[in-house]
């Protein structure tokens, strides 16, 4: 065989590897798409991965496209059961994914799993950092937190006019467009505290540097949970508003304070 038959035969046998791994991650995303693997689809895999002569460096290559894709139809509805998030572990355990690979999608599913938790009844418990718990009173959630009030931000004065004379007849005359100065003012949202809220088993609470303020829940009127805070409304003074300092789910703390509510 000559140098050209041979270095065609190389091109050849390169062009037909690269084409076989094409189709190996093409099959394995498509195994994957449902969210889970089968016995007989990871048979399948295996076949023809022994059939392209697939190596362990090449499946590294593509396993994470492969993950993406069953994690992308477990979430496609935009909830993670117990059994999809057992079918997404071992998919991840098949695959060979490590944590390290994966980190936004792990973070997904203990939001999930939390949330599964929460609605079960079963609330999460945090340190109390030096609240004083009433009995059998549990924490389960807290959060750094600015108070904020609304206050006069600022005032400016309004000039007024000593207003024009009109003669109507000789020695008779009218003064229009008299009127006094004032002072207005403005309101606006402000930061009047610095503290840490909790929602415990019987209450919510928020205890700051300068404020305090305790409500059970017999004593909500109502509230709403938005992303940066929280506005709680009580049967008596002002609604408290919070705007909170680190990040946290909005729609898991909703649910939180309305199971623990209602236990």
């Amino acid at each position: 065989m000559n140098i050209i038959s041979r270095l065609t035969t190389k091109v050849g046998a390169v062009k037909q590897d690269l084409s076989n791994k094409k189709d190996f991650k093409q099959r394995l995303i498509e195994v994957c798409s449902d969210g889970k693997i089968t016995e007989s689809e990871l048979a399948l895999i295996n076949s023809l991965a022994e059939e392209y002569n697939i190596e362990e460096e090449d499946f590294k290559k593509v396993n994470s496209a492969a993950y993406e894709a069953a994690f992308k139809a477990i979430i496609s509805d935009g909830v993670i059961t117990d059994q999809e998030e057992i079918d997404i572990i071992e998919t991840q355990q098949i695959l060979m994914v490590t944590d390290q690979q994966i980190p936004k999608q792990l973070a997904v599913l203990r939001q999930h799993r939390e949330l599964r938790n929460i609605q079960k009844g079963i609330l999460p418990s945090v340190n109390s950092f030096g609240l004083i718990l009433q009995g059998d009173e549990q924490v389960h959630f807290r959060a750094r937190a600015d108070l904020l009030e609304e206050r006069v931000v600022s005032r400016k004065y309004q000039g007024g006019s000593s207003g024009v004379n009109i003669r109507v007849a000789k020695g008779v005359s009218f003064k229009v467009g008299q009127h006094k100065g004032r002072s207005i003012s403005e309101k606006g949202i402000v930061i009047v505290d610095e503290g840490d809220f909790y929602v415990t088993s019987k209450r919510l609470v928020y205890k700051g540097g300068k404020k305090n303020f305790t409500l059970n829940f017999l004593q909500l009127v109502g509230y709403e949970v938005f992303t940066g805070g929280i506005d709680i409304s009580a049967n008596k003074g002002n609604t408290k508003m919070l705007k909170f300092k680190e990040t946290f789910d909005a729609d898991m703390l909703e649910l939180l304070i309305n199971v623990a509510i209602t236990r």
